[in-house]
């Protein structure tokens, strides 16, 4: 992607970075160039030396508790690493190791700069920075014997290029000490480079550059032909230091765009092969957008690229966003991501419409205003429940299984009230029955099933109907009182489960579906579940009470032993 960069503001302010460059793909902590970033729980990303052995408590730009999630140790992450090896060139990468291990030895700490330089010796054998940082790390923790191998093969590389390195090490500290001073009188003094300016450099500082070491105390080390006085030492230090952060500083500036270093390639989940949705990294360091991971875990609780096991991961349940991979695709791609969130939300609004292409949970006899208790451990219908979370309708149909056509005609909206998920992936689900509905059309959707449907509303009746239907309302009302009264075992038992019989409505034309109790009722009487479909189906209120007059009547005259009533466990389990 080819594009011109845009013209820095103009200001007070010495560095200017344009949107999208490389300054993204700094450490937040250390701010110099990411090494081997890992992902915390939080969704932050440091460099492997800034997080150290093991991962903090807290993160340390969020301060956010920080969990190991059931791996050994920190994982790198490796979509951040393949974008790092993309972005950066061989040199570029020697040029932030040797950057980096400076900073771990003015910092004391040797034996992370020593791991830094031997990685970095192991990428290119011959490069002399590399050994020369190498050598200094092995005085600083005593391994002499190495730091002279080191030396040795500083002296015996080809002198042309020693002596440019060299040159440029010694100059930068004399630039950043003589820049008050002025140019010196002479027609080449000018020139590092040229021959009378690199003789006064040899006269001032003898050797420089040849195997010269500092000790993290900042005592003269020994070079091949003689040992450097302390006070040169601590002003050659200072001087590296200084123009270290100039040239960071300077850099910023020269970075490249990401966007012509990176593909949309680059950044795909491999689960869906679409742009990356919400990243989530997973503790073995791979990442998925957080749709696709959850789907993967509904079927097994292992990573989908390496198995390595995610049950603590999983219990966890929370999937924080990569940060820095949604910084660098906003930056690089903002087009592609815009439209892959439009994409998404029109998904979302698909499923949030709840009359066309509803879910269908095919499970058991639910009634409006019951509640219906679930166990959810099928992954189809894990899926189902978290997508009628995201979509916010947070309902979906429940039917039950009839031959030959996978679910019955009618059925009845469910309310999700609660939600509990347990460790392994499986959830609770406390539900409601809503509006009663009639199937349509029937259809599929990621493994569940779906159907268009219309809502069933009650015939309503007036004048001297109205009346009759009333009388008929109370009598009713007063059996099913008496039948929670019967005092039997069985009664109490369906009491205790449901709580009591529900207060009768003022006016009973009020719900599209008729009183509450009739419903209630019919949930826990002993009847056969295609009677209850057929009562369930009913648009006629005085028909569904004149039925269930007649069965309450029934259930009166026998004796309490003779009609006793089934257990009522949690209803779906799925």
């Amino acid at each position: 992607m080819n594009r011109d960069p845009p013209s820095p503001p103009r200001g007070d302010s010495p560095v200017w970075c344009p949107p999208g460059s490389g300054e993204l793909l700094r450490c937040p902590s250390c701010r110099l160039q990411l090494w081997e970033p890992v992902t915390v729980s939080c969704g932050h990303s440091l460099c492997t030396p800034c997080l150290g052995g093991a991962v903090p408590s807290r993160c340390p730009l969020c301060q956010e508790k920080l969990k190991l999630l059931g791996v050994g140790g920190p994982r790198r992450n490796v979509v951040l690493c393949n974008l790092l090896e993309k972005c950066e060139d061989r040199g570029r990468r020697l040029a932030g190791l040797v950057a980096r291990v400076r900073h771990h030895l003015t910092r004391g700490e040797a034996k992370e700069a020593l791991g830094m330089a031997q990685k970095g010796v192991e990428l290119a054998p011959d490069d002399i920075s590399l050994r020369r940082c190498r050598a200094e790390a092995f005085v600083a923790l005593g391994q002499y014997p190495e730091a002279l191998e080191d030396l040795e093969a500083v002296c015996k590389a080809e002198p042309t290029e020693h002596e440019i390195l060299a040159q440029e090490d010694a100059a930068r500290p004399r630039a950043a000490h003589r820049g008050s001073s002025g140019p010196q009188a002479g027609g080449d003094s000018g020139d590092p480079a040229s021959p009378s300016a690199r003789a006064q450099d040899q006269e001032e500082e003898p050797e420089a550059g040849r195997g010269s070491l500092v000790s993290e105390h900042g005592q003269g080390i020994l070079t091949p032909g003689q040992q450097q006085e302390p006070g040169a030492v601590a002003e050659r230090q200072h001087g590296l230091l200084a123009a270290n952060e100039e040239g960071t500083e300077a850099a910023k500036c020269n970075q490249p765009y990401l966007g012509e270093l990176l593909s949309i390639s680059d950044l795909e989940c491999s689960l869906c092969i679409r742009m990356f949705l919400e990243p989530v990294t997973t503790p073995c360091g791979h990442t998925f957008c957080k749709e696709c991971l959850e789907r993967c875990l509904d079927h097994r609780p292992n990573c989908p690229l390496c198995k390595q096991s995610l049950r603590e991961y999983l219990k966890a349940g929370s999937y924080s966003c990569t940060v820095l991979l949604q910084d660098i695709m906003l930056a690089t791609f903002p087009a592609q991501l815009a439209e892959r969130r439009e994409l998404h939300q029109a998904e979302m609004a698909e499923l949030s419409n709840l009359t066309k292409n509803i879910p269908i949970f095919v499970c058991t006899m639910s009634f409006p205003g019951v509640a219906c208790p679930l166990h959810v451990f099928e992954p189809r219908y894990r899926l189902m429940i978290r997508q009628c979370q995201e979509a916010g309708t947070r309902r979906f149909g429940m039917c039950v299984y009839e031959t030959g056509k996978s679910f019955a005609d009618y059925g009845c909206m469910l309310e999700i009230r609660q939600l509990e998920l347990l460790a392994d992936g499986r959830s609770l689900v406390d539900t409601v029955g809503g509006r009663r509905f009639r199937v349509l059309r029937r259809g599929h959707r990621d493994g569940y099933n779906t159907a268009d449907i219309e809502y069933l509303e009650d015939k309503k009746v007036a004048g001297e109907e109205l009346q009759e239907l009333q009388s008929l309302h109370e009598s009713t009302y007063k059996l099913a009182q008496r039948f929670c009264e019967h005092g039997d075992v069985a009664s109490r038992r369906l009491l205790m489960q449901h709580g009591p019989l529900p207060e009768k409505e003022e006016d009973i034309q009020a719900s599209a579906d008729g009183p509450m109790w009739c419903w209630w009722l019919i949930s826990i009487l002993p009847l056969d579940p295609s009677f209850q479909l057929r009562l369930f189906s009913s648009t006629s209120l005085r028909a569904r009470l004149t039925q269930l007059q007649r069965i309450l009547l029934a259930l009166l005259q026998q004796p309490p032993a003779a009609h006793p009533l089934p257990e009522h466990s949690p209803r779906g389990h799925i």
